[in-house]
Parts: C-alpha cells; structure tokens; sequence
C-alpha cells in the first residue's frame, strides 16, 4: 500500500460512502450489475447509513457479500450480517436472492462453513482465476493490524483458498476471506479512524510479513484506497 492512496479528511465515513455511490452507479450501468463485499465493524456502519438516504441509487443491481462473520446466529447481536441489514439493507431494495451471506450451521465444523461461503462465492460471482469475484471490497482495520478476521499470529493470513475459519480465544470463533479471497476484488477501500490505529495504519503503508501485519497482504486488483481521519 502506497501513501499516496491515502484519502485523509475529517469524515472518512462521508467521503467514502459519496465515492461509494459513485462507483455503484458507473459500474452498475457499464457492467449490469455490481458486488459489493461489506466489512463488519462498528467503523462502517456511518457509511452504510449515508448509502442507505440514496434513493438514486441502483439498487435492484446490486449484490452483497461479506469480508468476515463471527460465526453465531443470524439475529445475534454480534453478527456482522445483522449489522449491514439494520444499517443499510433494511432500508433499500436489495432483492432477498442478491445478498450471499456467511452461512451458519449450529455444531458445524467451522472449515466446512468457510468452505462453504468460498463455494457460494464462486457460484454467485464466477472463478477469482478468471475474473474478480467483488467490482468494491470494504475493510476496517484493528489495532493489531487485523483487517476482515485476519488476526496477527492464527495462521489466517496465510492460509491457502479463498475463506478460513480463524479460532479465538476469547469470544465466538471467527470466519473470513483469506487475502486471496479479499483479493479478488477490483477495488479495496480501508475506512480507518482514530489515533488507536495510527501504528496499525503506518504498519499496513510500510509492510511486512502476513502473518505479523495482516493488512498488508490485501491490495486490490485495480486499485487500494485508505480513507482515514489520520495525517500520516
């Protein structure tokens, strides 16, 4: 990641959310439709709630899917999925069979799950071999310099495919796009805000290995944009 992809100003969330517009709208009349893959987090939910006041938007064309999920039920109150819906997609008209989500199956072993998301990945959006699965992929970034459930020192940011499931020690296991599976996107935009993240940030720009900085492994196809609240 370059510095020169950072987009620094004082309401990122705005900014990205108005480029995110943007964007739906070109691709969605260029190509017929546009994948939009959403980062879990309190950090996006501002932007998805700007998205969400766009009545001009092409919303019958647009699909979704997900960077992460923890890996608990549907309506609970931790899910990502649940999130995006109350934020954003309760409120345009997103058809029900255009939105992937993660799956949850009680008891399930959890490679399986990820296996499975990589399996509905390819059948909605194609082979990442032969063309992008997602036209914008969101991200968040941790303190630690995690992006999507891709945790410094779980193994997750070099696993090999394109979904694994990530153990924690604490809270609900985890489960996640590898980089190649975040990869496999035209466009990856980061919404990173607050001081917190300022040695997590200055990390991802100068690089290092996967496994210690996780963000560092994910870059887009096209292009890698930052938008931040921090002068670097």
């Amino acid at each position: 990641m370059d510095r020169a992809d950072l987009r620094t100003g004082p309401d990122p969330a705005a900014r990205l959310a108005a480029d995110a517009a943007e964007l739906l709208q070109d691709v969605a009349a260029e190509r017929g439709r546009i994948v939009l893959c959403l980062s879990g987090g309190s950090t996006p939910l501002p932007a998805y709630r700007a998205l969400a006041e766009r009545r001009d938007l092409p919303w019958g064309r647009v699909w979704i899917a997900w960077g992460d999920e923890r890996d608990v039920p549907p309506d609970h109150p931790d899910r990502n999925e649940r999130a995006a819906r109350e934020a954003l997609l309760d409120h345009v008209p997103v058809p029900e069979d255009q939105i992937v989500p993660w799956p949850h199956v009680p008891d399930a072993d959890p490679e399986r799950v990820a296996e499975a998301y990589a399996l509905a990945l390819r059948r909605a959006f194609g082979d990442p071999a032969r063309g992008p699965l997602f036209d914008l992929t969101l991200l968040g970034l941790g303190d630690d310099a995690h992006t999507a459930s891709l945790f410094p020192g779980t193994g997750a940011a070099t696993a090999p495919g394109l979904a694994v499931a990530v153990g924690r020690p604490e809270g609900p296991g985890r489960l996640s796009l590898t980089p190649a599976g975040l990869n496999a996107s035209d466009r990856v935009w980061f919404l990173i805000e607050g001081e917190g993240k300022r040695a997590a940030l200055e990390a991802t720009v100068a690089g290092g290995p996967p496994d210690r900085v996780p963000a560092a492994a994910v870059a887009g196809r096209r292009e890698t944009r930052v938008y931040t609240d921090l002068e670097l």
